[in-house]
């Protein structure tokens, strides 16, 4: 038979345990875990029943008033979304205490718990279960826990326990501990005498460990960092997370460096509604391997909103020294830092305007020559709304003081432009012409003529048809884009500029229908030049991605360009390389893209490029490169991604230097996944900037779901090395 019993209303939960021993939330996707099913849900509490209604329901019962009433057979007792079932249980008032036992199941919004026994008081939130088997809900993790107890509302105690996220009858890992204690309130947990097993064979022992309760931020000690090369020998790292406030915190990280020393690292996060940044240092004060000492690193970064439309950044990186990197990185890029920039920028905009405000300068690594410190620049620009008879106009006014070579030129600059464009168009041509007027000014510091000033005009017209067409029967359409972009800008003599931020730009695509082929201001490049290029394009109109594109364009020269930069002849001849891009899909899984420059005299190739990426529905990535430029240099790089079954990868990257035979990079590796745990092994080799010496680095990481990361980041290193990895 069945007995429905709510004599009164209860305040607070039957049994509220909500544990999660996670230190680190992981953000990656995982596998699915086979999830236990706990508690049935056979028995429905009616739905008009106030929620803190205590609702009974048994084959039999023997219900008092006063005293302890008992039930047998499929108990079901629910209060709110808590629900107890047992073989037997009894329920004693006034006291409010509830006993079950034989087969024993709750559950609630943060855990289902199996045990043998439960005695819990509904009035005190207090109580113990015997031998519980409990899964958390938050967390997606389980265990199993000799004893229970409830020591008050906010406060849990587990005795010797197990936690895993993995399945209950072949946990892969487990943490063990003596005694585990969940604060409900402060949302933490702190486990005592606890031993990480992997596969049941114990790695890592932790006399005391402590995590939070959910993915809240909480302060302790994260998951040390385990990686070795052969410059500093085996490196482990210990980090100290500090919540300071819910808005900025602190982690401090000390690192035993096996040929170096104890080197020592911080990093001070914070945001406010007007401010965000990252300030980092770390310290190397004795370096055993080098006659180097107080080696450090600095990272500044301040972004901050004034306003709508103001903001300050702020950005500041420096070392200790030129081999900073050299010694103390583990990668390619790191090594081949050449400089390091420090920049404070203002910017503020109106409706029409924008005023920026610069001070910046950079650390030179590599012994070349520091570029010119800019102390300041300040540049305005002002763009009205458009005429009605269509005419774009706009101007921009820089001021820069070039300071601190100790080698070339200083001295300010002043640069005046103004620009005014016209687009005629329809939905198959246009033309817009152009015109471009600049102005410059220098006051040099050390030199013979310390006044200098330059006025040059620009023209241009860039003129195109659109033509479009179905194929396939209207399954594909086909674009077909011609272009031609003519400029004028008269020849200057500028030799007696110095050079502060210009540059010859490389040849490209884009390069062809640009006005100036130099970057920065100090250089007008003459030209009398026409530009003519075809596109085509063959698109999907149901989801409109594109299938394949192709370009070809060259420049034809009518003069020769006289304006050089130091030390450089004039160019002559009367057309440039002829330019062809082409990319596209060779199937649903593989994309190619080429680019390719002819010499039309010389009937070869100058340069090309090819790129092929692989990827499947299986997550099998396979990446190509090749890249050449007559007489400068050849490479190749390879990276792939293979499944080789349902838990394993391997994950490799190979850059080759292929003009002077030889592997700028090597990266080899392996992961390994489960439903609740990954590993991650990576062997870097790489080339030092000496181009001679070469360096080994390992890379151990160990990912376990709901518990963190466990060595180095290796994950980062493979993403960067191979497009497409996950």
């Amino acid at each position: 038979m069945g007995i429905n019993i709510h004599p009164y209303f209860l305040r607070g939960a039957l049994l509220g345990l909500a544990c999660s021993p996670s230190a680190l939330f992981a953000q990656t996707e995982w596998m699915s875990c086979p999830v236990p099913a706990v508690v049935s849900a056979a028995v429905q509490r009616p739905p008009n029943l106030p929620a803190q209604a205590v609702y009974i329901e048994a084959d039999a019962a023997l219900f008092r008033g006063q005293g302890v009433s008992t039930m047998n057979g499929n108990v079901h007792i629910s209060q709110a979304n808590k629900q107890l079932q047992a073989d037997e249980a009894s329920y004693e008032q006034p006291a409010g205490i509830v006993s079950g036992s034989g087969n024993v199941s709750f559950s609630s919004d943060n855990m289902q718990v199996s045990s043998r026994t439960l005695h819990y008081n509904l009035l005190q939130n207090t109580g113990e279960m015997q031998d519980a088997e409990y899964r958390l809900n938050q967390a997606s993790g389980q265990g199993f826990s000799k004893r229970v107890v409830q020591e008050s509302p906010t406060l849990t105690r587990l005795e010797t326990s197990s936690y895993s996220t993995c399945p209950v009858d072949k946990p892969d890992w487990s943490l063990n501990a003596s005694t585990i204690d969940l604060d409900h309130q402060q949302e933490r947990g702190t486990a005592r005498h606890a031993t990480l097993k992997i596969r049941n064979v114990p790695v890592l022992y932790l006399p005391y460990f402590s995590f939070p309760l959910t993915d809240a931020r909480k302060s302790g000690f994260l998951w040390p960092i385990l990686s070795t090369n052969e410059r500093s020998g085996v490196q482990l790292s210990a980090p100290y997370y500090w919540n300071l406030a819910p808005n900025y915190d602190l982690t401090l990280t000390p690192t035993l460096l096996g040929r170096r020393g104890l080197q020592l690292g911080g990093e001070f996060r914070y945001l406010t509604p007007k401010n965000q940044g990252v300030a980092a240092y770390t310290l190397l004060p004795n370096d055993n391997a080098s006659d180097k000492n107080n080696r450090f690193y600095f990272n500044v970064h301040n972004d901050t909103r004034i306003n709508a439309l103001s903001s300050l950044q702020l950005k500041a990186e420096g070392v200790s020294d030129d081999q900073y990197f050299v010694d103390l990185g583990n990668s390619l890029e790191a090594t081949s830092v050449v400089n390091l920039e420090r920049r404070l920028e203002y910017r503020t905009a109106g409706n029409n305007w924008s005023f920026s405000s610069l001070l910046q300068n950079y650390q030179v690594l590599d012994g070349g020559t520091a570029p010119h410190a800019r102390l300041p620049q300040l540049l305005l620009r002002y763009n009205p709304p458009q005429k009605g008879n269509g005419l774009n106009v706009s101007a921009e006014t820089e001021y820069t003081n070039f300071t601190g070579s100790k080698t070339e030129t200083n001295g300010t600059r002043l640069d005046v432009m103004a620009r005014a464009s016209k687009k005629f168009a329809t939905q198959a041509a246009y033309v817009k012409p152009s015109i471009t007027v600049r102005h410059t000014e220098y006051a040099l510091d050390d030199a013979h003529s310390t006044k200098i000033s330059r006025s040059v005009p620009s023209a241009s017209v860039d003129t195109g048809l659109f033509f479009e067409r179905e194929i396939k029967d209207g399954r594909y359409i086909q674009t077909l884009e011609p272009r031609v972009f003519y400029t004028y800008t008269p020849y200057r003599e500028q030799s007696a500029i110095p050079v502060f931020d210009s540059s010859a730009r490389s040849l490209s695509y884009n390069q062809l229908f640009a006005e100036n082929r130099f970057t920065g201001k100090d250089r007008i490049a003459d030209a009398n030049r026409l530009t003519a290029s075809v596109s085509t394009r063959i698109q999907s109109p149901k989801d409109g991605r594109e299938l394949f594109r192709a370009s070809i364009g060259q420049m034809y020269h009518f003069d020769d360009r006289k304006v050089t930069l130091p030390d450089e002849t004039p160019l002559q001849g009367d057309r440039s390389e002829l330019i062809l891009e082409a990319a596209g899909e060779i199937n649903p899984r593989t994309r190619i893209s080429t680019t390719a420059y002819w010499d039309s005299e010389e009937k070869t190739v100058n340069a090309g490029e090819v790129r092929v990426h692989y990827k499947d529905d299986k997550k099998r990535v396979l990446n190509v490169g090749y890249a050449e430029r007559k007489q400068a240099f050849k490479s190749a790089n390879l990276s792939f991604s293979a499944p080789i079954n349902e838990h394993w990868k391997a994950v490799g990257s190979l850059e080759r230097d292929v003009q002077n035979d030889r592997n700028l990079e090597t990266v080899i590796g392996a992961e390994y996944e489960s439903c609740c745990w990954k590993t991650r092994v990576a062997s870097r080799n790489y080339l030092l900037p000496d181009n001679t010496t070469r360096d080994n680095a390992v890379f151990i990481e160990l990912e376990l779901k709901g518990l963190g990361n466990f060595g180095s980041s290796t994950r980062d290193l493979l993403e960067n090395r191979v497009y497409g990895y996950e």
